[in-house]
C-alpha cells in the first residue's frame, strides 16, 4: 500500500511502480470507480472510433450485396446443419 498526499486542486501522484506496473503513462486515461470501501483508480480501456461519410458507406454497401440467389444457397445450406 502506498500513501500519497492530495494537492491543493485534488491532484495525486500515482507511485511510478504503480504506474509502470499498469502501463499508465503521462496523459493516460484512467477511471475513478467508486467503492463501498473506497475508490479504485484503475486504467481505462480507449477504442479508436473512425467516422464514415455516406457515400463511403453507400459504397460498400454496393460492393458487398450478394448476387441473385446467393442468399437463399447460403441459407439453405445453414438450415440443413
Amino acid at each position: 500500500m502506498e500513501t500519497v498526499i492530495v494537492g491543493e486542486r485534488g491532484q495525486v501522484t500515482i507511485p511510478k511502480k504503480l504506474r509502470d506496473r499498469f502501463g499508465i503513462k503521462s496523459k493516460s486515461p484512467v477511471v475513478f470507480e467508486l467503492r463501498d470501501d473506497g475508490i479504485m483508480i484503475k486504467p481505462a480501456v480507449t477504442v479508436m472510433v473512425r467516422e464514415f461519410s455516406d457515400d463511403f458507406i453507400k459504397s460498400i454497401s454496393k460492393a458487398d450485396r450478394l448476387k441473385e440467389g446467393e442468399a437463399r444457397d447460403i441459407l439453405a445450406k445453414w438450415k440443413g446443419k
